[in-house]
């Protein structure tokens, strides 16, 4: 199997679907190695990407019934008989779900990867310690945020909600979150009215909330006045919370920790483009550091709850608890890990099917992200078999948004 640095989708970017050449219809090539190759009378579409977070499978001989010849992704042999043993074994042995096959330490290096750079194993380790302390502050935040948007009937309600606060501060933010049922004039409207906001600034408010997934619109000491602006929001069916102000900062900081991140994976190290998303993989699959006297009762539960306790495991879990941008922003990272190896695809994929989550923790938008990364990495569980998928697959293929 070659291994290269896969072209990551974004929105607008244009993709190609050969389906002469494709296992199904979730195989896709990027405009540079579709047209670098030779699709002559071919059954061709191509889309427009909706939102971030596929990639091209150019580089992914899982993915392709035939050899499609692209320059830039030259086959690469493997550097020895016993590679290609393990491979093989791997390839006919039956797919069972169960526990992680590959732990942290388990995954090796990309292979035959020649743009390999030279740096000190301190500085390695320094960067694991950091993307780790980040992943789990991550993590530590959302412990605490509520799994979708509703507002406190009272004030009693209101201050009883989890919160990381050790001051346990009376500054509360209202929070407006994004839908596909609202205008933007009606969101305008609603803003206006209920908060101290003119017309230019609600559209601005307006606007970013459709583009991040949520907005704060409200933000004081006086309870009253910020249930009367949420439950007003709420009633034309708009998703709202109130929440204090110190938990609402460490959520923002968690979006900017996860735009971080994904900084990560388009980044190099010299000529090594490669190496810092080794280490994100490795930190997400590593079991999640944190002093369990300090978790609120719904994370002790979850512990109690879950299989495996590898930080992607607790992301997974979590997922419904981050709105629109690092949602989508996630789903990038997720695709940077999925598309480094073998190894790496069977990792989380023994992940995306072995879960045990609490009950209640499955909602849609959590099902729809495990089935798109159980479909991405079954390809490579299932690889003799190569079924053919039905069309809705593409429902989850490159193109395709996760809410």
């Amino acid at each position: 199997m070659q291994v290269s640095a896969q072209f990551i989708f974004v929105i607008c970017h244009a993709e190609w679907l050969v389906r002469d050449c494709a296992v199904d219809d979730s195989c896709v090539l990027c405009s540079r190695c579709f047209h670098a190759t030779d699709h002559s009378e071919h059954n061709v579409s191509f889309f427009i990407a909706q939102q971030s977070g596929g990639c091209c499978d150019c580089g992914d001989e899982e993915a392709w019934r035939v050899k499609i010849g692209c320059p830039h992704h030259p086959p690469a042999a493997f550097s020895s008989k016993a590679a290609s043993d393990q491979l093989l074994q791997g390839s006919q042995a039956t797919p069972r779900a169960g526990p992680a096959l590959l732990l942290k330490d388990d995954i090796p290096s990309v292979k035959n990867y020649p743009y390999r750079a030279t740096f000190p194993l301190e500085l390695r380790e320094i960067m694991s310690r950091t993307i780790g302390y980040a992943l789990d502050f991550i993590l530590d935040t959302l412990d605490y945020s509520p799994d979708e948007p509703s507002v406190p009937t009272n004030e009693e309600e209101l201050r009883a909600q989890p919160s990381a606060d050790p001051m346990v501060k009376d500054q509360y933010c209202v929070i407006v979150w994004n839908d596909d049922k609202h205008s933007f004039d009606e969101l305008m409207l609603l803003v206006c009215e209920s908060t101290i906001w003119q017309l230019a600034e609600a559209s601005d408010i307006a606007h970013r909330i459709d583009e991040f997934g949520r907005e704060v619109v409200d933000m004081n000491t006086n309870v009253t006045r910020l249930l009367e602006v949420a439950q007003t929001i709420s009633h034309i069916d708009l998703g709202v919370t109130i929440r204090r102000a110190y938990d609402t900062f460490r959520e923002q900081v968690t979006a900017v920790i996860i735009e971080w991140l994904l900084d990560l994976t388009r980044s190099r190290l010299g000529t090594d483009t490669l190496v810092l998303r080794e280490i994100i993989a490795a930190e997400l699959l590593a079991p999640r550091r944190r002093d369990s006297g300090s978790l609120n009762a719904l994370a002790t539960q979850a512990i109690s709850d879950i299989r495996d306790h590898s930080r992607l495991n607790w992301m997974f879990l979590y997922h419904t608890k981050l709105w629109k941008k690092p949602r989508l922003s996630l789903k990038e990272i997720y695709a940077s890990v999925l598309t480094l190896s073998r190894e790496h695809k069977l990792a989380v994929g023994a992940l995306s099917v072995s879960h045990s989550f609490p009950v209640g923790a499955y909602t849609p938008q959590l099902a729809i992200l495990l089935l798109y990364i159980t479909v991405w990495s079954t390809r490579t569980c299932l690889s003799t078999v190569k079924p053919r998928l039905p069309s809705s697959t593409l429902l989850f293929s490159s193109s395709q948004s996760l809410p």
